[in-house]
């Protein structure tokens, strides 16, 4: 990012658009050059998508249900995708004023085929292939092709080997020429606009967005046009250098900005972003921590502790008196929805597709950097004590301790109260040391307890049912598979009776920090609080976990204190991940983040660097599914390849699926999660940003 004096003499302002403001320091959010692979090409009135960019991913659904395509390919020195199958799937988006007749495609054969054409299921066209190079035209007679998100399916046969090179794929529009159409200048570092062509984005308008950039060419001018779900759309005209347009109007609205050549047969736009008032924020680091407390409350939901969801039935104290002397980052996912695989990716910062701890029988690799490893070689005594049975040795987790005790194998119980007191004991005698605990709580997961004086706070009813003082284990496990009948009364108990361990669990924190105050080291101690997953309460007809991606399983709570890094009373509501929570600490104690880690601090966001425009929060389900949540939306991938969208800000519990009905939200989403599940694996936050807003780093690496 970088701090620009945006003058407005240069822009142009027609229609709906309101004047620009007076010059201001203004600092971006969004580069739209940087991002050039989020962009749609345009071209005679169709949409292109350049299968030999590596912005052709944005099409592809992530690759599910799967990936015939071999992408960022040459040949015959045409850079191109190479179909593996006999057929092809991809989502192209058409605006509401593009109408498609035809198909055009533009590819190489090694065999004469035919070439079928499928819109949403449905056989809409066909044309012959010959051998070698073609444009290739599929009029489109069988459907109505709709505006919005438009399902294609290529079907051309698999005659041994791989199946045709294609170098672009364009839906509706004119003939257009043979050549793939251009979209960055990389030598002058400008995005192209040609001639009866353009560049349509789908963005979010921050709160005083305005778009800027500086627009070269004779007599050129860029006309943008930003339209959002149930708002007038608003045009503008940009020239010039220093060229300003106010998008205050669809401020907070997801939009799809059209960007076109106006005046002139090519437009070149450098520094191109979607900007706000102020200076750049940049990160401040004081004092380090000497120790750190690590605490994962097991089967936490978010919504069920009041600083994150604001009228939550738990009483939660010490949370709120916590939170005012914190940062909390309010749309946190886990990466799995069970603990194996969320706790991989807290000790490891991957993504599940690189740990692989999807099956009972997985082992954490060693090969990976751990909490442990990372927090004694900074120096730290390292004290784990935990009641969850999976986090062990035996599986993985057991690297880099100085002490470790698990409960729950060593007859030591499952009460949070019981955890803390082992873990004290490990340290008492080293407090004058820096020192690393890592507590694992249970007390949200089965077994769920009554405790006073919350229960009767909770439930005030009478009840005379199976589950007056607790619901176990075996029991939860007999429900969940619907081997125990239960009624509605009963359900209401249980939900009380989780509710009732959130304040239990709320109360030991309060204890904690009195402790620490004790030891006098209550201002040296940083204190990072999180969530491995939550609980179904029926929602969806479900109990338990590792049954969905609804947010009541995969938003967690995550709080950070620690003044001298993290701002008392910050909230972030863009998104983090717990990937982020292991190089969080190790640059808060001023260490050497491992180059294998994916995710990436959190002290910079914290102070303000990469706020201001929706960043994502990812999780997965054993692989087989996957969401991810971008501000308000949240989009959900099947492995079935079937897409649903959910406005959460309106619809928590996910009731309303909007992907028909919201084709600009959808595709903001669309753009980022098919991204970024196609590089997942070699996605590191630090290097590439986020998949919703790039570094030009990531363009640079993979559009080769």
């Amino acid at each position: 990012m970088r701090i620009r004096l945006l003058g407005v003499t240069a822009a142009v302002v027609t229609g709906a658009l309101a004047a620009p403001r007076t010059a201001s320091a203004d600092h971006s959010v969004f580069s739209l050059v940087d991002n050039r692979l989020l962009a749609h090409v345009q071209r005679g009135g169709g949409v292109v998508a350049v299968a030999g960019s590596a912005g052709f991913a944005k099409y592809l659904n992530g690759g599910r249900p799967n990936l015939p395509w071999k992408l960022g390919e040459k040949h015959e020195g045409h850079r191109v995708a190479i179909a593996t199958d006999g057929y092809v799937r991809m989502t192209l988006p058409l605006a509401e004023d593009q109408k498609a007749s035809a198909l055009w495609v533009r590819l190489s054969s090694a065999h004469p085929r035919d070439l079928e054409v499928q819109v949403g299921g449905k056989k809409a066209g066909q044309a012959a292939i010959v051998a070698g190079w073609q444009t290739v035209k599929v009029p489109l007679e069988g459907v109505t092709v709709p505006s919005g998100e438009v399902e294609l399916t290529l079907a051309f046969g698999k005659k041994g080997g791989d199946g045709p090179a294609f170098e672009w794929i364009q839906l509706g529009g004119d003939a257009p020429p043979d050549g793939a159409p251009p979209l960055y200048d990389k030598a002058a570092k400008t995005l192209v606009l040609p001639q009866g062509g353009g560049l349509a984005y789908y963005v979010a308008i921050p709160a005083g967005g305005r778009l800027v950039g500086d627009v070269s060419g004779q007599g050129c001018q860029v006309a943008v046009r930003a339209r959002a779900s149930g708002v007038k759309e608003i045009t503008a005209s940009l020239a010039g250098p220093g060229a300003v347009a106010d998008l205050g109007a669809v401020a907070g609205k997801i939009v799809r900005l059209d960007l076109a050549v106006a005046g002139c047969p090519e437009a070149r736009l450098a520094n191109a972003a979607l900007t706000v008032a102020g200076a750049e924020p940049t990160v401040q680091k004081s004092k380090k921590p000497r120790n750190v407390i690590f605490w994962i409350m097991d089967s936490l939901r978010a919504d069920r502790v009041r600083p994150f969801f604001p009228g939550a039935r738990p009483e939660v104290p010490s949370w709120e008196k916590l939170a005012k002397e914190a940062t909390i980052f309010t749309s946190t996912y886990v990466q799995g929805n069970e603990s194996r695989a969320s706790h991989a990716s807290i000790w490891t910062g991957e993504y599940v597709v690189n740990h692989k701890m999807i099956h009972d029988h997985d082992i954490l690799d060693s090969k990976w950097p751990t909490i442990g490893d990372s927090m004694k070689s900074l120096g730290l005594y390292t004290s784990g004590v935990s009641a969850n049975g999976w986090i062990i040795d035996k599986w993985g987790f057991g690297k880099g301790w100085d002490a470790y005790r698990n409960h729950i194998h060593q007859d030591g119980g499952t009460r949070g109260e019981d955890v803390w007191k082992a873990a004290a004991a490990s340290i008492k005698d080293r407090v004058a040391k820096p020192f690393f605990i890592y507590l694992g709580f249970v007390d949200t997961h089965v077994t769920w307890r009554a405790h006073e004086p919350w229960i009767a706070k909770y439930d005030t009813e009478p009840y005379g049912g199976p589950f007056k003082k607790a619901a176990t284990d075996p029991q939860v496990d007999l429900i969940a598979a619907g081997k125990m009948k239960i009624t509605d009364r009963d359900k209401t108990r249980i939900i009380a009776l989780y509710d009732s361990d959130v304040s239990y669990q709320d109360d030991l924190i309060g204890k904690v920090r009195a402790q620490l105050a004790a030891w006098g080291v209550g201002d040296d101690t940083m204190i990072v609080i999180t969530g491995d997953h939550g609980d179904e309460f029926w929602e969806d007809g479900r109990l338990g976990h590792g049954g969905s991606l609804r947010d009541t399983l995969v938003h967690v709570p995550l709080l950070i204190y620690y003044p001298p890094l993290f701002p008392p009373g910050a909230v972030v509501a863009e998104g983090a991940e717990s990937v982020d929570i292991l190089p969080t600490m190790i640059d808060a104690l001023g260490g050497k983040i491992p180059a294998e880690i994916q995710g990436e601090s959190l002290i910079g966001l914290a102070q303000g660097v990469g706020r201001g425009y929706p960043r994502p929060a990812f999780a997965s389900q054993y692989e087989d599914a996957h969401a991810m949540r971008l501000g308000d939306w949240k989009i959900l991938v099947r492995s079935s390849g079937a897409v649903r969208l959910y406005d959460e800000a309106k619809d928590h519990y996910e009731k309303t699926d909007l992907a028909a009905s919201r084709p600009v939200e959808r595709r903001f989403a669309t753009d980022a999660m098919s991204t970024f599940l196609i590089y997942q694996k070699d996605w590191k936050k630090r290097r590439w940003g986020v998949a919703s807003n790039q570094t030009a780093q990531f363009a640079e690496d993979v559009d080769k």
